[in-house]
């Protein structure tokens, strides 16, 4: 409910104000659809900018993960992991890193092209348990191979 105060007609038995009680909460503001004008994710004079997120994983079932990464790489060509960076498109900034420990996404190892799992497993070989970083060298460890993570843009969040 909410207290609204009304000017009324002045006269010598009433006061120059009255309240009117309204109810906010019935049926049909419950149907109403309201336009987003403003927003936490946003500057007020900016185009609405969602923080953007990417994620990576790879299933191997039972294969251990290191072979089945070294083994996709040997059969594109390639002799080194830091090579998949003129290959694939990594993103050139630092990333904030989450862990999704029990993700179903991601790419099954078994029945994917090596191009899709080189393209996860440089993401994956690119991150910490907290960090994306672009810079570093190309790292695949079987702790590394099996994370399922998102990536966050921290200018996102922390603008």
């Amino acid at each position: 409910m909410i207290l609204e105060p009304r000017l009324a007609l002045p006269g010598p038995d009433r006061p120059r104000t009255a309240w009117r009680w309204c109810n906010s909460g019935g049926p049909m503001s419950r149907r109403r659809t309201e336009r987003v004008s403003a927003s936490l994710l946003r500057e007020n004079c900016a185009p609405v900018r969602l923080p953007r997120v990417i994620r990576a994983a790879l299933h191997f079932g039972g294969r251990d993960p290191l072979d089945a990464v070294l083994e996709s790489l040997a059969r594109s060509g390639l002799d080194d992991a830091e090579l998949l960076r003129g290959r694939h498109a990594a993103p050139g900034t630092p990333l904030l890193v989450r862990v999704v420990p029990e993700a179903r996404w991601g790419v099954r190892v078994a029945d994917a092209a090596d191009d899709a799992i080189l393209e996860q497993a440089l993401l994956l070989g690119l991150c910490t348990a907290w960090h994306y970083d672009p810079a570093r060298p190309v790292l695949w460890t079987r702790a590394s191979l099996t994370r399922r993570v998102e990536l966050y843009e921290p200018m996102g969040f922390y603008a």
